[in-house]
């Protein structure tokens, strides 16, 4: 709703004033300073939590579970593909021949091959995955980064939910549904990989020192105080702490330091690849190391109708083995792993059946995905698909259940209500339960 405007001399309103000087003294957008309000200050996981964090590796545009971590070497040659399967460290478990770095890590993760639900379509499928509700028409549920970020809150002066990079992650609908945009994930839309990479909303603005930025801050609260007389709406309010937090970010040496990849040793920048992809995960566990709660990093591409073998061999395998299996054993190494969970995951699979232009198309029946720490069993095989992995045909698990399952491993209750903009009651899962074997 937008607010009256009311007196002043000149006609020059808060809200003017705000658009025109309080966006640009900070060098950040309003929509990017909804993203930073704090829900509660917190320094730790509630009681019982597993995970202090959680990192999502999102595959945006749905993996070919066939091509990556669910082989078929038996099946027919228009089902099996192109490429053939290696051994793991764990017996019995095989997965794609492009993914040799990640054979080495498969003792510290679970590997579950039977996540299935029935939305075809990017869009609805992305919500299903992110939110655990299948989508409906008349409400857009919150993602699972979001419902963190309003139960939990953050640590410090960073936001407690990151998207890297944040530009339309998972279709929209890794948004805050219909929560408030506090608690949206602040997006880091620079590419890690970058040699110039920054963060805009911790960077201020070419020739504006913090002592500059002081003084600004102390016009607008004059300027400020003045069109309180005239708003004291709750926006206006909320508006006020928007800006503290965004001030307390950018003024803050921890919010810098977390976002500082240059501050990492070469060999250890070298481990994860000099990719998009694998920065953002080096980022991650940056920002783990900083408290954040929940880090989303996307990756594109997946999206293989045609070329699905090339692709996947020279553009989106080779980053992917080299940047998940360097984040296991980082986290590992420093000790991180038993309190941060690690998810892998795309919003669908891909059809068992190759088609006509060389590439597999969308099969929501069955998706392969990786899990590791917060008390996930190591080195777990958990569910099967059937000969040409197409159906899961044990352990079948539905994003409802994987959602409860992070939300439990966070100590947040899963089974409680929220109350939408129309006043109904609604919870924030839609039926699923933890699945025990992930601990």
């Amino acid at each position: 709703m937008r607010t009256k405007h009311t007196g002043c001399s000149h006609g020059f309103t808060r809200r003017d004033f705000i658009k025109v000087g309080a966006l640009s003294y900070m060098g950040v957008s309003l929509s990017q300073l909804l993203q930073m309000e704090a829900a509660s200050a917190a320094t730790a996981a509630p009681s019982g939590a597993q995970a202090k964090s959680v990192i999502l590796l999102w595959m945006d545009g749905g993996p070919a579970q066939m091509d990556t971590f669910d082989p078929k070497p038996g099946a027919a040659s228009g089902i099996r593909g192109e490429f053939s399967d290696i051994p793991t460290n764990v017996p019995g478990t095989r997965i794609s021949e492009h993914l040799p770095k990640m054979a080495l890590q498969m003792d510290k993760v679970t590997l579950l091959r039977s996540l299935s639900h029935d939305e075809g379509a990017h869009e609805r499928a992305a919500h299903t995955v992110l939110t655990g509700w299948h989508p409906v028409p008349s409400l857009t549920y919150p993602s699972m980064g979001s419902v963190t970020s309003k139960e939990l809150g953050p640590v410090g002066a960073l936001p407690p939910y990151i998207a890297i990079p944040g530009q339309d992650f998972g279709s929209g609908y890794g948004q805050s549904g219909y929560l408030e945009a506090a608690f949206n994930p602040f997006p880091v839309n620079g590419d890690p990989n970058n040699p110039n990479f920054s963060v805009q909303d911790v960077t201020l603005p070419g020739g504006v020192s913090l002592a500059r930025l002081d003084k600004r801050k102390s016009l607008l609260q004059v300027v400020d105080s003045t069109f309180k007389r005239f708003d004291n709406t709750q926006e206006a309010s909320s508006r006020d702490s928007f800006y503290q937090r965004a001030y307390d970010m950018i003024s803050s040496p921890e919010a810098k330091k977390a976002f500082d990849l240059a501050a990492e040793p070469p060999k250890v920048r070298d481990a994860y690849g000099h990719t998009s992809f694998g920065q953002g995960c080096l980022l991650a566990r940056r920002l783990v190391e900083a408290g954040v709660r929940f880090i989303t990093v996307s990756m594109g591409g997946w999206d293989t109708h045609s070329n699905n073998f090339s692709s996947l061999k020279k553009d989106l395998l080779p980053p992917v083995d080299q940047g998940l299996s360097a984040l296991l054993q980082d986290l590992h190494d420093r000790g991180l792993l038993k309190d941060t969970l690690v998810v892998w995951m795309g919003e669908f699979g891909r059809t068992p059946q190759i088609n006509p232009l060389a590439g597999r198309d969308h099969w929501p029946g069955s998706q392969s995905i990786i899990l590791a720490g917060a008390g996930v069993p190591a080195g777990q095989l958990l569910g099967a698909t059937d000969k040409d992995g197409g159906a899961a045909i044990s352990h079948k698990v539905s994003p409802a259940d994987l959602t409860a399952t992070i939300y439990r491993k966070l100590g947040i209750d899963y089974t409680q209500e929220y109350v939408t903009p129309q006043q109904r009651p609604v919870r924030i899962l839609d039926g699923g339960e933890p699945v025990s074997e992930l601990g």
